[in-house]
C-alpha cells in the first residue's frame, strides 16, 4: 500500500512542475509539493529537493496507471537526484501525499 500511496503522491504532486500538455486543460490545478517539509524530514537542503523534482519531472502520463516498475524507476530517479535512499524518500513523500486525511493511513489494511 505504501508504494501505491507513493505513486499517488508522485502523480498528484510532480505534474505541478511539468508543462501543461494535451488533455491537461480539464484537470484541476495541482499543488506544488511541500519542498521545505520534505527537505527538513530528509535532512537535506530545500534547493536539492526542488531541483530534483524539476530535473526528474513527473512520471509519464498515460491513459493507464503507471506500473510498479515505472513508479520504482521514478522514485529511484528522484532519490538519486536528491542523494537519499529510495526507501527513506518514499516514507517522507507518503507523509505529504495530497488527498483527504481519511485516505492517509486510516482504516484496516492501510499499512504495508
Amino acid at each position: 500500500m505504501l508504494r501505491r500511496s507513493f505513486a499517488l503522491f508522485l502523480l498528484a504532486a510532480s505534474p505541478a512542475l511539468a508543462q501543461t500538455g494535451n488533455g491537461e486543460q480539464n484537470r484541476p490545478p495541482r499543488r506544488e509539493p511541500p519542498f521545505d517539509q520534505i527537505a527538513q524530514d530528509l535532512g537535506i537542503p530545500v534547493d536539492r529537493v526542488r531541483d530534483a523534482f524539476r530535473k526528474v519531472g513527473p512520471p509519464a502520463r498515460t491513459e493507464q496507471p503507471p506500473t510498479e516498475a515505472q513508479l520504482q524507476a521514478h522514485a529511484q530517479a528522484l532519490a538519486t537526484a536528491m542523494n537519499v535512499s529510495p526507501d527513506k524518500l518514499m516514507v517522507v513523500l507518503e507523509k505529504y501525499r495530497p488527498g483527504p486525511p481519511s485516505q492517509r493511513g486510516a482504516g484496516p489494511g492501510s499499512k504495508s
